[in-house]
């Protein structure tokens, strides 16, 4: 059942199937989602989203490796912008032991390809939910 959560995402991941997977994995539970191949194309995203909703995206799912920008540098990018430093993103990788190499990035979770559907929908609800409750309290 399709729920109308409105609520905006930003999806960063260079495979295009895997891209159009968790796409649809995400509309259909109402979100709203932005794709970008790659860590530069998201930053353009996120500039562009930012400038019609200065609360949004409320979480950006994120592929840990990419070429031209990968995760990680992304990642390193938006935490140096105020901005955009506490919109909380999920890192998503096929690497096992992921969660132990990036804490410097303070992710919100990490999740391991292949990613369960509702897992994934819970885990960015989670995040969304959370970044908004704070954005409530700060206006």
């Amino acid at each position: 059942m399709k729920r109308d959560t409105g609520v905006q995402v930003l999806l960063v991941e260079d495979d295009r199937d895997t891209r159009e997977v968790l796409r649809l994995i995400l509309e259909s539970d109402g979100m709203i989602v932005t794709p970008a191949s790659d860590g530069f194309d998201a930053l353009a995203r996120l500039e562009e989203i930012r400038r019609h909703d200065s609360h949004a995206p409320a979480a950006i799912v994120l592929d840990y490796m990419m070429p031209r920008c990968s995760g990680a540098q992304f990642r390193e990018r938006q935490l140096a912008n105020p901005a955009v430093a506490d919109v909380p993103v999920i890192l998503v990788s096929a690497i096992s032991d992921l969660r132990r190499r990036v804490a410097q990035l303070r992710p919100f979770a990490v999740l391991q390809k292949p990613v369960e559907p509702e897992h994934l929908i819970a885990t960015v609800r989670d995040a969304a939910g959370s970044y908004l409750a704070t954005q409530t309290h700060t206006e």
